[in-house]
């Protein structure tokens, strides 16, 4: 009896130094790292905005005429990627174009000269859309192609102040319209965070600004009855005018930037 015992003892320590052991196997085992995905990111760049088509033209025949020049743009985008490298970019944009010196004198109506003779174009934009990027080793390539809206001012769709007889001071306008952006771009890792990047885009958009005045008083006329010999005034109203401005908007943008993923 004694000697069973002691054999049930025995098997018993042998069975849980059994799981001891291979508990141990297991929790000493190095399990796998996780690998980051870093489908997000922020993308920051900035460079030359080159007017193109009419929104260069100085033809004064053309009413979509845009007077611009080179200027300057900056964006800021956020873009959200699946596992296969499409995804979707939300973006803001900042464009800055000077005008022609010689749009000061024509527009936005001939003999008008606007206050500020420093014209220039300042377009905002707001774009959303699909983004396909991909990174293979160091190189990451991407294209998007973004539409939303774009906010525009300039001395072009300024409209002159009907109660102003002198026709030399006008109203500013903000316009607005679609907007987009075509794009492909080449960027370096120089780590697992972060890039750099040049990027092209095609760039672009229809603002437009419609304004109605309707008749004001622009003063008073004397007049006198031949019958009676009564001086009297009568009150003078200029006549309701509609205004329908619409530019059209075509940028090259190579620009430098830099991406940050996490």
């Amino acid at each position: 009896m004694v000697y069973q015992r002691i054999m049930k003892k025995t098997w018993v320590l042998f069975l849980l130094a059994i799981c001891s052991i291979g508990s141990y196997g297991q929790d000493s085992t190095a399990k796998p790292k996780k690998v980051l995905n870093r489908n997000m990111g922020f993308e920051f760049s900035a460079g030359y905005s080159v007017p193109l088509g009419t929104y260069a033209s100085a033809d004064r025949q053309d009413k979509k005429s845009g007077y611009a020049t080179g200027g300057w743009q900056a964006q800021l985008t956020f873009d959200w990627l699946g596992n296969r490298g499409f995804g979707l970019a939300i973006q803001y944009t900042y464009q800055r174009n000077p005008m022609k010196s010689a749009s000061n004198l024509v527009y936005p109506y001939p003999g008008q000269i606007p206050d500020n003779h420093n014209a220039v174009w300042s377009n905002h934009y707001l774009l959303l859309g699909p983004v396909f990027m991909k990174t293979i080793k160091r190189v990451a390539v991407d294209a998007k192609m973004l539409g939303g809206a774009i906010v525009s001012s300039s001395e072009n769709f300024d409209t002159p102040n009907p109660s102003d007889t002198t026709g030399l001071s006008a109203n500013s306008n903000i316009a607005t319209g679609f907007g987009y952006q075509v794009s492909v771009g080449i960027g370096y890792a120089i780590s697992s965070h972060f890039a750099l990047k040049f990027n092209l885009a095609l760039m672009g958009g229809w603002p437009g600004k419609s304004r109605q005045y309707g008749s004001q008083l622009i003063g008073y006329e004397a007049y006198k009855d031949p019958i009676t010999g009564i001086e009297y005034v009568v009150p003078i109203y200029s006549a309701p005018i509609d205004y329908d401005i619409q530019k059209i908007v075509t940028t090259l943008n190579p620009s430098f930037g830099l991406i940050y993923r996490f």
